[in-house]
């Protein structure tokens, strides 16, 4: 497999020149904006959008924007993800253990508000310790231990030192950004913990906070909690909210294309058909892929299974029912559980055929009401793509048993013959492979190499004890068209040999 194929972890892109799916221009637009603003007054703003949509790359182009510039116009930009700290009981005390951390790092003149940022904890050795872990900066646990112990001494109210630290930041007019990610997360619970710090802290002079959620999840989050109206809570916390814009369909079918390129990269010659996929695709694959998040899926599950099948199945099929595996498992398991409902060319005819189609038709539309409803018409549209059968079931289109043939050459899906590779991943030892196939035709220019094609096929037998040949011979007349009279000689002397 191309090295380009490996698996993609799930991880954000930190570069923009290496921007796939439009996120720098806006990225760089919030960088501005943030490096913008002049007042001494803190501020909150949030990034809104799905998940998988691309926030965390977002966060992580805002900060290589802004730590490129000018050192005059540069904030200290302190990251803290609550996941490190998920199942904290103070949580509060852990981001102000993060501040303690990274400021001082980044910006020596912080080392004073670091120190004061102590006097709000008490009794924090362990979390302090946790911090020191996870940054690399392992002298926090002590400078964490040293404030409690000072503020057990001094017994100092809380709005004092909170007060000394705000003046300590007014002193330097030194800007920071606190970047909050993956807020969407965190348990019901931890989200309302971690906004009432925010709410609490969101008051220091020259600080900036920087929230990347979806705001539905969130929302629903702290209703459940509080029993408060979710949006309205975020509202009195949130100065300037910032959607992220949808995704640029066109940059995330490039993205796409560009992947499965990598992946798809082993398909033998010839067997891809560029027709075949553009329906595919468009009739029910493309609205799938709505966010940055579904192309890595879909390419990494693909990179998993098709190395397996490779010259087995037909390319195009394969991936539409990966997609369906990733985006859509139960059409997935109604296809895998129920092969006979889908493969084949089975007409309604005789006495009983209008109630066989209705039968038909209420087992399809079952699993039909699984799928989003703005997806419906897309699934049924792929579905009647990949197995021409339902075309009977939904309406009037017929296929005779002759399509079969050309089905199993084409090794789709909705051949009886091939289908069971498509899930299992593999053949059985007395099955047919299209590796046989391509044996057998290689060798139409020679009755001694027809022969002993058939002959090795002969002893490979399955349960039943009849041999392989029955079935070679029978998957080899769906490729007649390409026998031409020279070659016939040679096989049928084969054949009485």
């Amino acid at each position: 497999m191309s090295d380009h194929a490996a698996l993609s972890p799930d991880r954000p892109s930190t570069d923009p020149a290496l921007d796939l799916f439009g996120h720098a221009p806006f990225a760089r637009t919030l960088a501005k904006a943030i490096r913008g603003y002049s007042g001494s007054d803190g501020i909150v703003l949030a990034l809104y959008g799905p998940w998988g949509s691309g926030k965390s790359t977002v966060l992580a182009y805002v900060q290589h924007e802004l730590e490129s510039g000018q050192e005059d116009d540069r904030p200290v930009v302190v990251p803290f993800n609550p996941w490190w700290f998920s199942g904290q009981e103070h949580l509060a005390k852990a981001f102000l253990g993060q501040l303690q951390a990274v400021l001082p790092a980044k910006y020596e003149k912080f080392r004073k508000f670091g120190d004061k940022l102590a006097e709000f904890s008490e009794a924090l050795g362990s979390v302090g310790d946790a911090v020191g872990t996870v940054t690399g900066h392992g002298w926090i646990g002590s400078v964490l231990r040293g404030g409690a112990k000072l503020a057990a001494r001094s017994r100092k109210d809380v709005p004092a030192p909170k007060q000394a630290s705000s003046d300590l930041l007014m002193e330097q007019k030194k800007r920071v950004l606190v970047v909050i990610d993956d807020i969407d997360r965190l348990a019901p619970d931890e989200v309302r913990q971690l906004f009432t710090v925010i709410k609490a802290l969101a008051d220091f002079p020259y600080v900036t906070y920087l929230l990347a959620f979806d705001r539905e999840v969130a929302a629903t989050a702290i209703s459940e909690q509080t029993g408060l109206p979710g949006e309205r809570y975020l509202e009195k916390i949130i100065q300037v909210p910032f959607e992220l814009p949808r995704p640029d369909r066109a940059a995330l079918r490039q993205a796409l294309f560009k992947r499965l390129d990598a992946v798809m990269a082993p398909t033998p010659e010839g067997r891809f058909d560029s027709i075949h996929w553009a329906n595919i695709f468009h009739s029910g694959l493309d609205p799938m892929i709505t966010v940055p998040r579904d192309v890595v899926r879909l390419t990494n599950a693909l990179s998993v299974t098709y190395p397996a099948v490779v010259g087995e199945v037909n390319p195009v099929d394969f991936i539409a029912i990966e997609a369906l595996r990733v985006f859509m498992p139960v059409v997935y398991d109604a296809i895998r559980t129920a092969p006979e409902e889908f493969t084949g060319h089975k007409r309604f005819g005789g006495y009983d055929a209008g109630e066989a189609k209705k039968l038909a038709e209420a087992f399809h539309e079952g699993w039909l009401k699984t799928v989003p409803e703005h997806l419906r018409a897309s699934t049924k549209d792929l579905l009647e793509r990949l197995f021409p059968r339902l075309e009977s079931v939904w309406g009037n289109m017929h296929y005779g048993g002759d399509a079969v043939g050309g089905w199993r050459r084409q090794l789709r899906i909705c051949a009886p013959e091939v289908f069971p590779i498509y899930f299992k991943l593999s053949l059985s030892l007395d099955a047919v492979s299209r590796a046989d196939i391509d044996a057998l035709l290689a060798a139409t220019d020679s009755s001694t190499s027809f022969a002993k094609v058939l002959l090795a096929a002969s002893g490979v037998k399955g349960l039943d004890g009849v041999s392989k040949v029955p079935a070679l011979l029978d998957r080899f007349m769906d490729h007649l068209e390409e026998i031409d009279s020279a070659t016939a000689q040679p096989i049928i002397e084969a054949l009485f040999d």
